[in-house]
C-alpha cells in the first residue's frame, strides 16, 4: 500500500496546480476511542489530508490556542512590545503552578498563562480586539462573551479548517498585521529544531475544569517545516476526560511520525 504522503504527491502531480486535491484517512486508531479530528495541509502541492472531514468543520472553542491571535493583535497595537514583554502576578493562586510567578510574553506562551493573556486582551479592549478578529476572518468572530473570556468555551468558536487555514496565512505573512508581529508570533510557536533543519511549531489548548483536572476539549495546531516545505496541521478531540491539549499534542505527533513528518 502507498504511503498517505506518497497519495497526495501523486494527486497533486495528476491534476492542474490550480485545483487543491483533499483525501481522507482514516486514523481512528491514534484518538484512543475519543471523538475528534485531524488535518493536514502541504503547502507545496495544495493538498489536504483530513480525519473525519465533517468533525474538521464542525466549531469549538480555540481555548489556548487563541494565544496566536491574542498574541499578533498585542505585537501590532503595541500592548506588547515583544516576545519579552512582561507583567507582573498579581498573587492570586491558580491551580497550574507554572502560572504563579511573573511572566514574559515568550514564558507565558509557552505555559499558556491565561491570566497574563487575558489582561492582554483587556489592554487592547473589545473594539480593537472585534476588529482585528474580523480582519482575520477567525472563527465565527464573537467576542460578545467577554473581553477576558470569549475564547474560554465562550462565544468564540473555529473549526480545524479555519485553524489551519489562519497559519497557512501566518506563515505567508498575509495576515493584516506587520511582518514583525507575525515573525515574532511564529517564533514564540516554536517547540523544536531538529539536526536535519526541520522545525516544529505548535500550539495546545484545553477546555474542562482545570482545578479538578478534567480535560473535555484539546487542541494542537501547528506547523512543520523544511526549508521552504511547509505542512500546517490542526487536531481537535472531546471526550468526557483525559481530552486535553497534552493529549491532542501526543496524537499529532504519532499521526506526523506515522506520516514520516
Amino acid at each position: 500500500m502507498r504511503h498517505p504522503i506518497t497519495i497526495l504527491f501523486w494527486l497533486a502531480c495528476a491534476i492542474p496546480s490550480f485545483a487543491a486535491t483533499s483525501t481522507n484517512l482514516d486514523l481512528s486508531q491514534f484518538f484512543g476511542g475519543r471523538e475528534g479530528c485531524f488535518i493536514l495541509y502541504d503547502g507545496r502541492y495544495d493538498t489536504f489530508l483530513r480525519y473525519n472531514p465533517t468533525g474538521c468543520a464542525k466549531r469549538f472553542s480555540p481555548c489556548s490556542t487563541f494565544k496566536i491571535g491574542n498574541s499578533l493583535i498585542a505585537l501590532q497595537t503595541g500592548v506588547a512590545s515583544g516576545p519579552e514583554f512582561s507583567l507582573k502576578w498579581d498573587g492570586v493562586a491558580h491551580p497550574i503552578t507554572a502560572w504563579n510567578r511573573d511572566h514574559t510574553m515568550r514564558s507565558a506562551f509557552s505555559n499558556s498563562v491565561v491570566w497574563f493573556y487575558q489582561e492582554i486582551a483587556r489592554r487592547i479592549g473589545p473594539e480593537r480586539m472585534g476588529d482585528y478578529l474580523r480582519r482575520f476572518s477567525y472563527g465565527n468572530r464573537d467576542i460578545s462573551g467577554g473581553i477576558t473570556n470569549f475564547w474560554l468555551e465562550s462565544t468564540l468558536v473555529i473549526s480545524a479548517d479555519e485553524q489551519a487555514a489562519f497559519l497557512r496565512r501566518l506563515w505567508s505573512d498575509s495576515l493584516p498585521v506587520s511582518r514583525d508581529a507575525q515573525r515574532i508570533t511564529r517564533e514564540l510557536m516554536q517547540l523544536s529544531h531538529s539536526d536535519d533543519g526541520r522545525i516544529f511549531y505548535g500550539k495546545t489548548g484545553t477546555g474542562g475544569d482545570a482545578t479538578a483536572g478534567v480535560a473535555r476539549l484539546g487542541w494542537f495546531v501547528g506547523c512543520v517545516s523544511k526549508g521552504e516545505r511547509r505542512f500546517f496541521f490542526a487536531t481537535r478531540i472531546t471526550a468526557e476526560r483525559d481530552a486535553g491539549g497534552r493529549q491532542a499534542r501526543s496524537i499529532t505527533e504519532a499521526i506526523l511520525k506515522h506520516l514520516e513528518l
